[in-house]
């Protein structure tokens, strides 16, 4: 079967035939090339976006999100528009722009059209856009200053710990939106975070957690988690009472105790017993006296002292009653 069908388009009449296909079809390159070197016209779309805008604006639904531009050029360069379907946005600037009534702004033909030829080949020329001048519309937002929170999930390697709390570079942020949304915002957190395997001071850029509808003056706000090796330090501390009344004597069994703090690394030789208080309040001693026993327990210690541990946990005492002549 194959060699009869070799011997069949062998034949003379289709090499004749497929010479004439050849040079009908070299003729149609030719012919298509010339057509392409004249000038045509051709309309598309662009998307629209617009950007810098006040952090206290809503721009409106109805504002167009497209412009339709007939251009004229070479038949190339518009076949070359037509293949490249996915156009940039064209950026239109909010600010500079000439108002045109109390809630909206003017977009000239002339700002279009020098927007639009950002994306063009200097060749191309721009017959026509539609719509020709845009009337973009806005209505002001309420505002409202809330307390920023952070939204981590954190893991330290073994012998780390947070060594202080985290710092936000914002602490406050003021958002904007309707009155009915910002009244239920009492606070604003970041976006979930989660770290892993933390062995040192991270810093980070974190993103606000908005609700639909609400704008920030700030979308991000800078992290500073601090992450520092721990380690133990044992201090003796006095056992204090300031305010013992006249006539009253106190006696406590024992009258100091270990403290067994876990601090940074770095902080070792700063702690010592002056940045640590056990002040009880006489009250306290009072209601316990029928036992004659009350826990301790620190009054005064650093932030980045973590779980203090006293020995002994609990001390006994007498309160005295003077009697005077």
């Amino acid at each position: 079967m194959l060699l009869n069908t070799g011997a069949f388009f062998r034949r003379q009449q289709w090499k004749e035939i497929f010479i004439f296909m050849f040079f009908l079809l070299l003729s149609f390159g030719f012919w298509l090339l010339q057509s392409l070197q004249q000038d045509y016209e051709r309309r598309i779309e662009l998307p629209l976006r617009y950007k810098n805008v006040p952090s206290e604006w809503i721009l409106s639904e109805n504002n167009p999100e497209k412009v339709s531009i007939l251009l004229k050029d070479k038949g190339t360069t518009l076949m070359y528009y037509s293949w490249n379907v996915n156009f940039n946005p064209v950026d239109i600037s909010i600010s500079g722009l000439q108002r045109a009534s109390g809630s909206s702004l003017l977009i000239t033909s002339q700002a279009l059209e020098t927007a639009i030829s950002k994306q063009l080949i200097s060749s191309t020329s721009i017959l026509s856009i539609e719509p020709r001048e845009i009337e973009l519309r806005y209505d002001l937002l309420g505002s409202r200053l809330v307390p920023v929170f952070s939204n981590l999930h954190i893991s330290t390697r073994p012998g780390f710990k947070l060594s202080d709390s985290i710092k936000i570079s914002h602490s406050e942020v003021r958002l904007y939106g309707s009155s009915s949304v910002l009244d239920t915002l009492k606070m604003v957190k970041t976006k979930l975070i989660t770290l892993e395997d933390v062995s040192k001071t991270r810093e980070l850029t974190a993103s606000l957690d908005l609700p639909e509808g609400v704008k920030s003056e700030s979308e991000t706000v800078k992290l500073t988690i601090p992450v520092e090796e721990f380690t133990e330090k044992k201090v003796q501390l006095p056992v204090s009472c300031l305010d013992i009344p006249a006539g009253y004597v106190l006696r406590m069994f024992p009258s100091s105790v270990e403290v067994v703090c876990n601090i940074p690394l770095s902080q070792f030789r700063e702690l010592t017993a002056e940045k640590l208080e056990i002040n009880i309040p006489f009250r306290e001693f009072e209601d316990n006296q029928a036992v004659g026993r009350l826990p301790v327990r620190l009054t005064e210690k650093p932030s980045w002292v973590t779980n203090p541990v006293i020995v002994p946990s609990e001390l006994e005492f007498i309160i005295e009653h003077l009697k005077h002549d």
